[in-house]
């Protein structure tokens, strides 16, 4: 996301990452990066683009890596949860829950555990319920979204994030006016093999 050089991430977590669910992926990928870099999870490549991009604070960058780490780790312990379809969406400490789920219970499931972190500001779940989606045309369409938001002028991704489900795309993160909102969403739309976009992105004027 974003612009800048960025940094690869060690061979050791990348190959993690191949075995991992995508959220266990996420979060195994934040501990991995850089402490002065933010990272990427939706790049193939694993890069790690400069903070001066990120509209965080330092303290909300660091919670949001805690936030992932801990959610992924209640997640893995709960013998209830059926998580191995669900990707967490983590950004200044707001959560979407995407991706999808067995059953209506397993949903409610995944939402009280992630939910127990009361550094969490919001969570909304957007959560399907079914066999819906392939990991691996999802993956293919999210490394797509990037590969269109990351050099889109007027379109700050790295304050973004996205999960591909089924060609439903969850988008969640902050945006600079209303312009940059729509122009995400706009671009987004435009990828071949979406079906419908989600929107949970907040405008937060640059100077707030």
């Amino acid at each position: 996301m974003g612009q800048g050089q960025g940094q690869e991430a060690p061979a050791g977590a990348l190959s993690a990452l191949a075995r991992a669910p995508r959220w266990l992926a996420l979060a195994l990928a934040l501990a991995a990066a850089p402490a002065a870099a933010q990272f990427n999870p939706f790049s193939a490549l694993g890069h790690a683009v400069g903070t001066a991009l990120d509209v965080r604070t330092r303290d909300e960058v660091a919670a949001d890596a805690e936030i992932s780490a801990s959610a992924s780790k209640r997640l893995l312990e709960d013998k209830q949860a059926e998580w191995s379809g669900v990707t967490l969406l983590v950004f200044a400490r707001r959560v979407v829950l995407a991706g999808a789920v067995k059953s209506e219970a397993a949903k409610r499931r995944v939402e009280a555990v992630v939910r127990e972190d009361k550094r969490i500001r919001s969570l909304s779940d957007e959560l399907l319920v079914g066999d819906v989606g392939s990991l691996v045309r999802d993956s293919a369409l999210e490394g797509e979204i990037n590969a269109t938001l990351t050099p889109a002028q007027g379109v700050g991704s790295v304050n973004m994030r996205w999960c591909a489900t089924g060609g439903r795309v969850v988008l969640m993160g902050v945006a600079r006016s209303p312009q940059e909102a729509k122009l995400a969403v706009r671009k987004v739309r435009g990828v071949d093999g979406v079906k419908a976009v989600v929107s949970h992105l907040r405008v937060v004027a640059a100077h707030e």
